[in-house]
């Protein structure tokens, strides 16, 4: 609309006619604040849980530049993009996180509809039960006997962990586990430095300075060693060093990515080389999703294969020894 000659203004309220009542007010509460004379950027900025910091800043520099349309329209092409990588991510996730509700609840109804009338019959006969049938009946039993006390512990359980992740100790040790959880710690490394290198290749686009893109990349960033890490950046930055002399000391950092970063810098590229490196890993993530989704599928198959053939067992083998002495 910008580009047709609509005013901001006007632009803004054409946007706010959208079904979603709580966008709509804010876009409403914007576009007043715009009619009060505030600069795009700064009604922007008084909802920050609806424009994140780097789309304030980056709409801030489209305003100092005079580029506000050409800004606009590359937020709007990283902002899909990052949609659709942050998607393919999540997406990967949910398959097997189905599975496992899926076999809980299965499991559930085994050990509570299934396995109670068996154990009558076996109680009956009288003969001793091989320990895994005895395993299974006892977990029937403490299903069933105790699966309000089971809820109760499984919701005091979320509730104290996440309590310990709003905290500083929690959010560092959830920060390295997500760095260094086997197999997936190196997915979400490539994650966060597709997200780094995607959002300062739209910073640095947009002109805002690199000092300022690193800050405000820096208070994007939900990991606390990946923030400190590019505190570290920023400091170095402000003394004149190179970019690549803070992040050669952190280990989550590859050299090549660092050693790029600092031929950018000096040629006066780092834009490119930034959106080089965003699309480079968001390819390694992409290979390693596709990679775990054919990998996943065989491991979830084995796990349900064992744990039905635990029941069988346990069900038939009593059945099994009963016949033989008969």
């Amino acid at each position: 609309m910008l580009k047709a000659g609509v005013s901001i203004t006007q632009a803004i309220e054409i946007v706010a006619e959208t079904p979603n009542k709580k966008l709509q007010k804010v876009l409403r509460e914007v576009s007043t604040s715009l009619e009060n004379g505030f600069p795009l950027s700064v009604a922007m900025s008084g909802h920050p849980k609806i424009f994140p910091i780097v789309e304030t800043g980056v709409v801030r520099a489209g305003e100092a530049t005079g580029n506000l349309v050409k800004v606009l329209q590359e937020l709007a092409i990283t902002t899909e993009r990052s949609a659709n990588f942050s998607g393919k991510v999540k997406g990967a996730m949910i398959y097997p996180a189905f599975i496992v509700v899926v076999m809980i609840v299965v499991g559930a109804i085994i050990l509570t509809k299934v396995i109670p009338p068996i154990k009558d019959i076996f109680s009956t006969q009288g003969a001793e039960l091989p320990l895994s049938t005895r395993m299974l009946i006892a977990m029937a039993e403490g299903l069933i006997n105790y699966w309000g006390w089971i809820i109760l512990a499984v919701i005091l359980f979320v509730v104290i962990i996440k309590l310990f992740l709003i905290t500083k100790p929690g959010k560092r040790t959830s920060s390295v586990l997500a760095l260094n959880f086997p197999v997936f710690g190196t997915l979400m490394r490539q994650v966060y430095l597709a997200q780094f290198n995607r959002t300062m290749t739209l910073l640095v686009g947009a002109g805002v300075p690199i000092i300022e893109a690193v800050e405000i990349v820096t208070d994007s960033t939900t990991n606390v060693i990946f923030r400190d890490a590019l505190t570290g950046l920023m400091h170095s930055l402000e003394q004149g060093s190179p970019i690549s002399v803070s992040l050669q000391g952190s280990k989550y950092f590859p050299k090549l990515m660092t050693q790029l970063l600092f031929v950018g810098q000096q040629s006066g590229d780092l834009g490119g080389t930034t959106q080089t490196l965003a699309e480079y890993f968001e390819g390694e993530v992409d290979v390693k999703l596709r990679t775990f989704s054919s990998l996943l599928e065989p491991f979830i198959i084995t796990i349900l294969g064992l744990a039905v053939g635990f029941i069988i067992v346990s069900v038939l083998q009593p059945i099994y020894n009963l016949s033989s002495a008969i």
